[in-house]
């Protein structure tokens, strides 16, 4: 596996002179893998100067030329938000290692529970969307001034993938097909958002387990930074709440109530702002585009799991869910 084969390389190079000195590192360091994405690999660094997680992009989601950078500076960008990982080190150079690399904080804790975790996550929400910049500080940042278009435009790009596959299933097929029609009459409600636009650094993909929940200290760190964009708060804050997301890792719905629960403690910790109290309105229009993303990731995801060598980073895990999402009665639920 990847991950295997890169580890003699990776323990070369973080006991290299340039890398210790660069990193104030004293002594030999040890390495181990730690965790597995779609698109990237993760391992824990034990040093002289504590614990942190090295991190390597295999792809980019984005279609970025540097994705290791662009994750990179995100998280400098955010770094004084108290609830995301510091970044210390990048080297996008690819000339000792094959892929770009970053440093960043080690986080210690647990995967978000949505039974036990919502205030908690609600105010890590809130720290990160009220951060202000100035703004050239966000000028590398993608910038979604059309968020309906831009998810519509992508899950159309997914989904050509899944329609082309000779191995796809011809009712899901027209099922889809379907939806991007509904998609596609639905895109001119984004006039609201035009009208009144709400910008923050978003994150756009909140599942349960990007985030680290610690217990002991009562703090909820969002972890993973490779696709932010500056954008609306409501479209990170519909795509935790719905099903493909809290089913995704922990295989729970919230409830109604719950719902309120959390976006009431968002806007209880947000600074003030000019349309908070359009917030849950903004929530709503983004659900049906956020489900449509989702799906259409999984069905282009489908197509390159089914394929032989398709994919460098194989989860099992992601390929069941995958599949059950795109059955037909998942998306007639959420889509039609």
């Amino acid at each position: 596996m990847l991950r295997e084969q890169l580890l003699p390389q990776l323990k070369e190079y973080i006991n290299s002179k340039t890398f210790k000195s660069y990193m104030l590192l004293e002594g030999t360091s040890k390495l181990s893998f730690l965790a597995q994405g779609e698109y990237n690999l993760n391992y824990l660094l034990q040093t002289s100067r504590g614990d942190f997680v090295l991190r390597i992009n295999t792809g980019s989601q984005m279609n970025l030329e540097n994705q290791i950078a662009y994750e990179y500076n995100a998280l400098k960008l955010l770094q004084n938000s108290g609830v995301t990982p510091r970044p210390f080190y990048l080297d996008d150079s690819k000339k000792d290692i094959p892929y770009g690399l970053l440093v960043m904080d080690f986080l210690p804790g647990e995967p978000l529970d949505y039974r036990k975790d919502l205030l908690l996550a609600a105010s890590t929400f809130a720290q990160i969307h009220g951060l202000e910049f100035e703004e050239e500080e966000t000028d590398f940042l993608v910038k979604s001034a059309r968020p309906f278009t831009a998810i519509y435009q992508e899950a159309s790009a997914l989904l050509d993938k899944y329609f082309s596959c000779s191995r796809a299933d011809k009712e899901v097929k027209k099922i889809l097909e379907t939806a991007l029609l509904r998609a596609e009459s639905r895109i001119k409600e984004e006039d609201y958002l035009l009208d009144a636009p709400w910008w923050a650094v978003i994150n756009t993909e909140v599942n349960s387990h990007n985030f680290i929940v610690n217990r002991d200290y009562g703090t909820c760190h969002l972890i993973d930074w490779e696709k932010p964009i500056l954008g609306e708060p409501a479209q990170d804050l519909s795509m935790f709440l719905i099903a493909t997301t809290t089913v995704w890792k922990r295989n729970y719905v919230l409830s109604p109530a719950e719902e309120k629960t959390f976006i009431d403690k968002y806007l209880e910790m947000l600074p003030e702002h000019p349309y908070k109290h359009t917030l849950s309105t903004r929530i709503e229009m983004f659900k049906f585009f956020n489900y449509l993303r989702a799906i259409s990731w999984c069905a282009m995801a489908w197509t390159e799991y089914t394929e032989p060598d398709g994919r460098q980073l194989v989860n099992m895990d992601t390929f069941e869910k995958i599949k059950a999402y795109i059955e037909p009665s998942f998306i007639k639920k959420y889509l039609l």
